[in-house]
């Protein structure tokens, strides 16, 4: 009996320590907090399944964020010399295809300074839109990466502190 209590405890434990890492959520930071709590309050308005973060789809936005502010640009896809489409960076950061028969994706992006920097004037200015409100809204999506990083090198005509925003939705289904 003490073998097999012990061979069990191994078990479990070895398992806690493989599924460690896939357990141990990205933190987020203030910002991406309150973009994440906004989004999930749109849709259980709407009888939706609220989104669940996924560290995969974290990364990709935050990265993305980063690299929007860094590069000085606003759009899905990043420009030479590195081009990416946004749904080839979500596959190099492991939100992958391959394994799964269903795969669907969706990204908002937005900038702000000032008062239109906050999570929440973002959130709204998507659910204004009606093509950024179809990706919050789609109701077969269950993932979530949220990345919204600060630069204070500008953006366009605006000087100092801009926020750069990157919201990726997604939902895979296991073959």
């Amino acid at each position: 009996m003490k073998k097999l209590v012990a061979i069990v405890l191994v078990a479990v434990v070895g398992a806690l320590l493989v599924a460690t890492p896939a357990l141990a959520a990205t933190s987020l930071n203030r910002y991406e907090k309150q973009v994440l709590t906004l989004v999930n309050k749109q849709r259980v308005k709407r009888g939706l399944a609220k989104l669940r973060l996924n560290n995969k789809l974290i990364r990709a936005a935050r990265a993305h964020s980063k690299d929007m502010g860094a590069r000085q640009y606003m759009s899905h896809d990043s420009p030479a010399p590195n081009a990416e489409t946004w749904s080839s960076r979500l596959i190099r950061y492991g939100y992958t295809k391959r394994g799964y028969r269903y795969w669907k994706a969706g990204e908002n992006i937005a900038y702000g300074a000032g008062l239109y920097s906050s999570p929440y004037s973002v959130v709204r200015q998507w659910m204004r839109s009606k093509a950024h409100r179809a990706v919050i809204l789609t109701g077969k999506f269950r993932d979530i990466g949220v990345g919204a990083v600060k630069t204070s090198n500008g953006y366009g005509s605006i000087d100092g502190t801009v926020w750069f925003f990157t919201i990726d939705l997604g939902r895979r289904i296991a073959r």
